[in-house]
């Protein structure tokens, strides 16, 4: 009995471990009013989108986290019903967990891609928000740079997707 409640408690920490894809205030290219921005607004922006690219980063560490917890979860959970013979048992319980296990890993590519997204509209903002700041002669010139490079993830056998964290993903500007 406790294996199974082990079990069950395993599935669960995976399907939790993913974050879940929730709708955000997400961060434009431009906006109606960015032509009318001064200097302090075009730099208050250029914060506003360095942040975003920062947060982004995060949300692609905390994904690539929790895609490995999921794994080990499923893991563990079919390991555990295997070592007390309940798989042999009732079967489809390995599948549940595999299914748990891969709905929490999609999840978390899904939240990976979304913060990938959310980093290349940021640094086109940052882009053209430096470009309006020279225009308007703000100040020192803002070095803008080059774009990061995007999360590509690796395949398993089987066509599993294996989530991996760039390096340039850890740079905080």
């Amino acid at each position: 009995m406790h294996i199974v409640k082990a079990v069950s408690l395993a599935a669960v920490l995976a399907l939790a471990a993913a974050p879940a894809v929730g709708a955000e205030s997400q961060l434009q290219v431009s906006y109606p009013t960015d032509a009318s921005l001064d200097c302090s607004g075009l730099a208050a922006e250029l914060a506003r989108a360095e942040q975003a690219i920062a947060d982004a980063n995060n949300k692609i560490s905390s994904a690539n986290g929790a895609a490995r917890g999921a794994g080990a979860a499923g893991t563990l959970a079919v390991e555990g019903l295997m070592r007390s013979g309940l798989l042999s048992r009732a079967p489809g319980l390995g599948g549940l967990a595999n299914q748990a296990s891969y709905a929490a890993k999609q999840r978390a590519a899904t939240a990976q891609q979304q913060a990938a997204d959310q980093i290349r509209v940021a640094e086109t903002r940052r882009a053209m928000l430096a470009g309006m700041s020279a225009g308007k002669a703000c100040g020192a010139p803002v070095a803008v740079p080059p774009p990061q490079a995007l999360p590509q993830p690796a395949t398993a056998p089987g066509g599993a997707v294996i989530p991996t964290l760039p390096a340039a993903a850890t740079k905080h500007y």
